[in-house]
């Protein structure tokens, strides 16, 4: 069963008389529980995409059905809705709440849907992800590669359906980077969640089940590794 359904999706934008289209007719389906990665060159339309299939941003045309929704026919609170339930998300630039402790931060997801567990849940995947230390620390005494973490434990706290990591290793050392992604893979399989991931790098491209490249906003090929 698709977890993910993208269909005849364009997204363009308006610049002066221009129309710049960003992504022309794209298609792909993701099974529940596959690991995909999208690559392709700066401005192919990778991030663009990532964002129209968590419901951060609309299609111009076309559709998309995240776990049996499309997301076209929803409202900018019944999409948030929608985030809020099956989707964890992991940033390259972190997005860390500053004001927040480690521990806090993860709880946010969790108190937003009113989990009476939410420390003790926060705490496991804190322990899980090897911050047991700096449970209390803010983001700016931590570094690069204990914040990811961080957004790592955050992304999986509600146990979502599907994980959209874009560039999760962009900002780190190659070493730190390897140990990121480990732990994104090691969660995944534990918790049986879809992972959709964007990524310049090949090496982590080839960690997924399956590569889709993207050029010039069109699907080049998918590959089954």
């Amino acid at each position: 069963m698709s977890i993910l359904s993208v269909d005849q999706v364009s997204k363009t934008y308006k610049s002066g008389n221009r129309v710049l289209t960003v992504l022309d007719e794209v298609n792909f389906q993701v099974k529940q529980g596959e690991s995909i990665a999208i690559v392709g060159p700066s401005g192919s339309g990778k991030t663009t995409l990532l964002g129209l299939c968590a419901g951060l941003d609309s299609a111009s045309k076309g559709s998309v059905k995240l776990n049996g929704k499309a997301l076209e026919d929803l409202s900018e609170d019944e999409r948030a809705m929608v985030r809020s339930q099956d989707v964890g998300f992991i940033f390259q630039n972190f997005q860390l709440l500053p004001t927040l402790t480690a521990l806090e931060n993860v709880m946010v997801p969790l108190e937003l849907k009113k989990r009476k567990d939410a420390k003790e849940r926060a705490t496991s995947l804190l322990k899980k992800v090897g911050l047991e230390e700096r449970m209390s620390h803010y983001p700016t005494q931590l570094s690069g590669g204990e914040q990811q973490r961080v957004s790592i434990a955050r992304a999986f706290a509600n146990e979502p359906k599907i994980l959209f990591a874009d560039e999760p290793t962009g900002n780190l050392d190659t070493d730190t980077g390897e140990m990121i992604e480990d732990l994104i893979f090691e969660l995944n399989r534990e918790q049986g969640t879809t992972l959709v991931l964007v990524t310049h790098d090949p090496e982590l491209a080839k960690k997924t089940n399956r590569i889709i490249r993207i050029k010039g906003g069109k699907i080049q090929e998918a590959i089954d590794e």
